[in-house]
This record gives structure tokens, C-alpha cells and sequence, in this order.
């Protein structure tokens, strides 16, 4: 059926095709350009295809038009061919072919069509220079080659004909000008596409639409303080609009959030009924982890939309942050009884919040009913902590090989279930061997290979965490974890210095934003006695996230510099976060610390 519909349309396509190339040779005959185009071609051809001497006008005529719509059909049909096969690439160039050996708006428009597709910007610029050229007063012709040009960075091309188009009496101006920020919108170089929407909207009288795209170019640009300006100009046109007040709150996001927060906040004193301006709030609350101020806004969304059952269930997963427990469960209840869609979601925040209140039956039976999809494995994770703790690590175990069993597509996962049963159980060898089982059916799986190579670790065994993380590298050369493990290991544990440094140097050139990553080389040039630039690195490492292994390194290297106050306060402030963080209370305890 699908075979029968492509046909069809080829065949639709090719009828078109036909008829153009029938009034298309002979209406544009007397075209000096198309005649010398078609002149050249019959010229360039090998001398056993040249018309001979001798034959009449007609003859030559039959002849041309037959090698000239030859030639068309054929590029034509290879390129269709390559399209209704996803062959994206080809017809784009079958297409481009096409239009270079004979231009016409229609086969512009299939050779533009095409390269948009296959994302040949070269190609569908050809395509759209040609088809404006041809057709300049075609509003898709010229849409096509604006969009372009502008995708291209090509503003100055571009300028004459926008502002041409801005400048015509023509066509309601709000329209116009988000017709034209859509397509600037386009630019990949953003901060020059604001520069030219505000360059080409001078002349445009100010309204506060104008306004609000002008913010929202300057928004994309990271110009902050051009979006925050541009929005309270569109504020103080209406104040009563949305669209600028988020628009100002997302650049004030880009600068901090808590002026986001404190904007957004204020607004709504003077707003109460703002339904999306508290909802941002709610969220920039939610990001910084401030649930109690996020809890009276939910209630009051809440109010203003009862039926709303994402709203109730946001505000349950807030109440459960806040230890409010009991009023929590009633909330996912209501949720779940108005339609709340996500119901994995839903039952596995039950499983939680009944072991908060403790009711681990009841927890172990909501964690057993969410289905396969995204929460199953986190489910069966609660359930197997939980079993473990109430039945005892053999039942457990005996349970997750049974689901392994079951669940083919997840064994792999509960595999390392049992793995971390026993961990957490404390029996490192159980917890190495069943990886190292897995590892028997499973020789190359990369999350086998890292988890028997921690497991490895907490058994001293550093030649098969080596052994089986440079196995990893080998199944997956750019992974950056891999290398990191590795480097990490070598420079904690051994004299290896050198060889740690090479494979975390890759390590983070393969992610270099990566905080444990610019920890674990903070913490080879600690080793190498390399004391400034570890201090640079592990200063860094903190910055991007305040874990306690990061700050016991970097108090290690202040301790060194002579500056121990500076080590203890780091450290004082990480325990009272992470009180039961191995690596940082061996670190207070080895410098005496209490």
C-alpha cells in the first residue's frame, strides 16, 4: 500500500512535471538566456549526438526537446526516488542538478524543498537565490530566500528587502514584524540577528509587541540587560500583559535567580490573578529548593484552578520534601481521583511516602504496582532496600533473579540490584561475584564493566578495576567516566601519578564542565605537588557543585598552603551538610579536626 501511494505520487509529480516542461520550452523559446542555455548543452554533447547536416528545422527541434526533457525526467525521478526513501542527501543533489540544467520557479522550489530537508545549507541557497531571482514577487519565493539568508548570517543581503517590506503600506505591522522576528529567529549568529531586527524595526512606530520581540532577540542572545530594558519598556506600555513579565524574569533569571524570584513575587502583590506569572514563580522556588515559600503559591493555584490535578500532585512532591507526610499522601489521592495522568509517578511517591510514615507493607505493595516504563527500576530499587531490611538479603536476592528472569529487557538492571543488596548489606565479595557473573553472560556491557570495577576497588583489587574499566575504554573510547574512574583511582591509590594525569586529561576533554572530573585532576596535581594549579582546580570543582569529597580535597590543598583556617572552614561547613561522608570525616580526622 505504502509502495502504491509513492507511486502515485511520482506518477502526480511527474504529470506536473511534464506539462511544465512542455510550456516551459516552448513559452520560453524566445528567452535568449534559456535558448543559450539549451544551445550550449546541444553543443557539448559527444559528435555522434549532434544533429547532422542535412536534416530539416523540425527534425532538430523533435530532437532537442527529446535529449532536453530526457535529461529532466531523469535527474527528476532520481531525485524522487531518493526522497520517498529518505535518501535525503541524494535528492538534494538530484534536485540542485536539475535546477542547474534547466531554471524554473518549480524547480527551485523542489531543490529548496529538498535541501531544507537533508540540511544542505549550500544547496538551499543555491535554490533560493535562483527561485527570488526568477520569481522576486512571490511571497514564498521570497519567504524561502529571507529564510535563507538570514539562517545564513547574511544580513546585508537580506536588509533591502526587509526593510522594503517594512517600509510598504501593506499588511498589518504586528504581523509584519513577528513575521520578520520568526525569521531572524532563524540566525544562527543570535546577537547579530538582534542587532539587525533592531536596526530594521527603527522606523517601525513602537508598540508593545515591538517591544517584546526586541526582548525576546536580546533574551536569546544572552544580551541581558537589552531584554530586561526592552521589557519594561513593553511593561510599562501594558502592565497588565504576561508576556513581558516573563520575559523580564527570564533574563533576570540569566543574571540570578533569586531577582527572578523577588520580580516575580512583587509582580504578583499587585497581580493575585497572574495564573502564569505564579506558576513561574513556583518553579524559580522549586529550582532554589524553597518549598516552604513555594507551598502558600500552589494552594493558591489550587484555589484559582481546583480541577488541575498537576498542580495538586506538584504540591504533594513539596509537602513530601517538607516532611508534611500525611498531607502529602492525601494529595496524590486527590490527584490520582481528578485524572492525574502520570500514575507510575503517583504510586511510586506513595511507595515513599507510606515508608515515611511507617508503613512498609503498605510501601512494598505501591512500589510492586508501578508498570514497566521510566519509575519501574526505581521502583524495584525502594522495593529491594525495603525487602532486604524486612525479609533479609537472600529473599531479596532470590526476588530479583526472579524478575531478572522475568524481564529480559531488564535484566542487566537487576543484576546490579543484587549487586547493591549486598553492598548495602556489607558483603563486598557476594558484591563483586554476582557482577562478576553478570560480567560472564554480559562480557562488554559498559555498566557492568564500571559497576565490578568499583566492586573490584572495595576488594583492593586494583589490577581488575584496571583490567576491567581499560576494557570499558575499549568498548567505549569517549567515555569520559571511564577515564576518570581510572585516572582517579590510579592517583588515590597508587604512585601512578603520571599515567593517572594522561587518562584524566581525556577525561575532561571529553567533559570538561565536569565537577568530579576537575576534582579528580585538582586531585592528581595535589599528588604531583602541584599546589597552584590544584588549588585553581579544586576551587573550581567546588564552585560547580559543593559535594563534601570536593571540599575535603580542596581543604587538603589549603592545609598544605599553610592556610588551615580557610581548610577548617571549608570543611566545617561540608559536614554539617554531609555528617556521615566517609572521605571527608577521614580527612578531619587524619588532620585533627573535630
Amino acid at each position: 500500500m505504502k509502495n502504491l501511494q509513492i507511486l502515485r505520487s511520482v506518477a502526480l509529480k511527474l504529470s506536473v512535471l511534464v506539462l511544465s516542461l512542455g510550456i516551459g520550452y516552448h513559452g520560453h523559446a524566445q528567452n535568449v538566456d534559456h535558448a543559450c542555455c539549451t544551445q550550449t548543452r546541444l553543443l557539448a554533447q559527444s559528435e555522434d549526438e549532434r544533429v547532422t547536416p542535412g536534416r530539416n528545422s523540425s527534425d532538430m527541434a523533435a530532437q532537442t526537446e527529446e535529449v532536453f526533457r530526457a535529461d529532466l525526467m531523469y535527474k527528476f525521478l532520481i531525485g524522487e526516488f531518493a526522497k520517498h526513501n529518505q535518501l535525503h542527501d541524494l535528492s538534494a543533489q538530484a534536485f540542485a542538478e536539475l535546477l542547474r540544467s534547466y531554471e524554473s520557479p518549480l524547480f527551485a522550489e523542489m531543490a529548496a524543498e529538498a535541501a531544507n530537508v537533508a540540511r544542505r545549507v549550500d544547496l538551499a541557497r543555491q535554490a533560493a537565490e535562483v527561485w527570488y531571482r526568477l520569481e522576486p514577487e512571490s511571497v514564498k519565493a521570497k519567504f524561502v530566500y529571507l529564510t535563507v539568508m538570514l539562517r545564513n548570517n547574511q544580513f546585508e543581503i537580506a536588509q533591502p528587502i526587509v526593510s522594503e517590506f517594512f517600509s510598504s503600506v501593506e499588511g498589518d505591522p504586528d504581523k509584519k514584524l513577528q513575521y520578520v522576528h520568526d525569521l531572524v529567529g532563524a540566525a544562527t549568529d543570535r546577537i547579530l540577528a538582534f542587532d539587525f531586527y533592531e536596526e530594521v524595526t527603527a522606523s517601525v512606530p513602537d508598540s508593545y509587541l515591538k517591544k517584546v520581540l526586541l526582548g525576546q532577540l536580546a533574551w536569546r542572545a544572552g544580551l541581558t540587560k537589552s531584554a530586561i530594558k526592552y521589557a519594561d519598556d513593553a511593561i510599562l506600555i501594558d502592565a497588565s500583559s504576561e508576556q513581558a513579565v516573563l520575559l523580564k524574569a527570564s533574563a533576570l533569571r540569566q543574571l540570578d535567580v533569586g531577582q527572578s524570584i523577588d520580580f516575580l513575587t512583587s509582580y504578583l502583590d499587585s497581580h493575585p490573578d497572574a495564573g502564569s506569572i505564579r506558576a513561574s514563580a513556583v518553579g524559580d522556588l522549586l529550582s532554589e529548593e524553597r518549598y516552604e515559600d513555594a507551598i502558600p503559591h500552589l494552594r493558591q493555584l489550587i484555589e484559582d484552578e481546583p480541577a488541575n490535578s498537576n498542580v495538586r500532585f506538584t504540591l504533594a512532591l513539596v509537602l513530601y520534601e517538607v516532611g508534611q507526610y500525611a498531607d502529602a499522601k492525601d494529595r496524590v489521592h486527590v490527584a490520582l481521583s481528578l485524572g492525574y495522568e502520570d500514575r507510575p509517578a503517583a504510586y511510586y511517591q506513595l511507595g515513599l511516602i507510606e515508608e515515611k510514615l511507617g508503613s512498609n507493607e503498605s510501601a512494598i505493595n505501591w512500589f510492586k504496582s508501578v508498570p514497566k516504563g521510566d519509575r519501574y527500576i526505581e521502583a524495584q530499587t525502594q522495593l529491594a532496600r525495603l525487602m532486604a531490611n524486612l525479609e533479609g538479603v537472600e529473599p531479596t536476592i532470590d526476588y530479583l533473579k526472579q524478575k531478572g528472569a522475568e524481564n529480559p529487557e531488564h535484566r542487566i538492571a537487576f543484576i546490579e540490584l543484587q549487586g547493591k543488596v549486598y553492598l548495602e548489606s556489607g558483603l563486598i565479595d557476594q558484591y563483586f561475584s554476582v557482577l562478576d557473573q553478570g560480567l560472564e553472560t554480559y562480557p562488554d556491557h559498559p555498566s557492568l564493566l564500571y559497576s565490578s570495577a568499583m566492586a573490584a576497588e572495595r576488594l583492593g583489587r586494583i589490577d581488575l578495576l584496571e583490567e576491567r574499566l581499560l576494557r570499558l575504554i575499549k568498548v567505549q573510547p569517549n567515555n569520559p567516566q571511564a577515564f576518570n574512574a581510572l585516572g582517579y583511582t590510579l592517583a588515590d591509590v597508587t604512585d601512578r601519578y603520571d599515567e593517572a594525569k594522561i587518562f584524566l586529561t581525556r577525561a575532561l576533554e571529553l567533559s570538561p564542565d565536569d565537577p568530579t572530573i576537575i576534582d579528580s585532576m585538582g586531585w592528581v596535581d595535589f599528588k604531583l605537588k602541584d599546589y597552584q594549579s590544584s588549588l585553581g582546580l579544586l576551587e573550581h570543582a567546588y564552585e560547580l557543585e559543593k559535594h563534601p569529597e570536593i571540599a575535603a580535597h580542596l581543604g587538603e590543598v589549603l592545609w598544605v598552603l599553610g592556610r588551615e583556617d580557610d581548610a577548617k572552614s571549608i570543611w566545617s561547613d561540608a559536614v554539617m551538610k554531609h555528617p556521615s561522608n566517609d572521605v571527608l570525616l577521614e580527612t578531619l580526622k587524619r588532620h585533627g579536626v573535630d
